[in-house]
């Protein structure tokens, strides 16, 4: 019994003589596998934009169509974003929705991107319902301005093709703001797995 009370005793006299290892210690620059990452990476926000018909069928509706949109932003790594946008379009009823990737290429206040997206889209013309309303498929430009830490800009020049029975087509300008999270900007290092 004495032995293993002195064992014991060894035991914990060398544990608490020992130095403890704590979080703080840890210098996450000296390992290979960190990368960082936003704390808050999601943004929600509103747009409004200008887009020009480019087919006939959709001209004769009408040439400019005031776009006001609901945008929403995760973005997963520092060069990459996905997106949904949900659009209405005037005069008339149009409206449309479609999810978007983006590849950034800056990562600064100042992010350049170019991107794809793919959704639906209803224009309100003449005809039946389902010969208006299709699939659509675009591409856009666009640069992203960190203007406070809780808020960006996003500047997007898209062009869109829908597979409707027309097959509408049509090029933009919009202008959005994105609000987050003040964790949106802080940064942490984390451990790849």
């Amino acid at each position: 019994m004495a032995i293993r009370t002195l064992a014991l005793a060894a035991l914990l006299g060398v544990a608490a003589a020992a130095p403890s290892a704590r979080a703080e210690d840890l210098n996450l620059n000296e390992k290979p596998d960190t990368v960082q990452a936003s704390l808050s990476p999601y943004s929600l926000g509103l747009g409004a934009g200008v887009v020009s018909a480019i087919n006939d069928e959709l001209s004769n509706e009408s040439a400019a169509f005031l776009k006001l949109s609901v945008i929403q932003s995760l973005q997963f790594t520092e060069h990459t974003a996905a997106g949904l946008d949900l659009d209405w379009m005037l005069p008339g009823q149009n409206w449309g929705g479609e999810l978007t990737f983006d590849y950034l290429m800056l990562t600064g206040s100042i992010k350049p991107f170019v991107g794809i997206g793919g959704g639906f889209r209803y224009f309100d013309k003449a005809g039946p319902f389902g010969d208006n309303l299709g699939a659509a498929g675009s591409v856009h430009a666009g640069l992203l301005l960190d203007v406070l830490d809780e808020m960006q800009l996003r500047i997007r020049v898209p062009y869109f093709v829908v597979a409707n029975k027309a097959g509408d087509q049509g090029v933009g300008l919009d202008v959005g703001f994105l609000f987050s999270s003040p964790l949106r900007t802080t940064k942490v290092k984390k451990l790849k797995y």
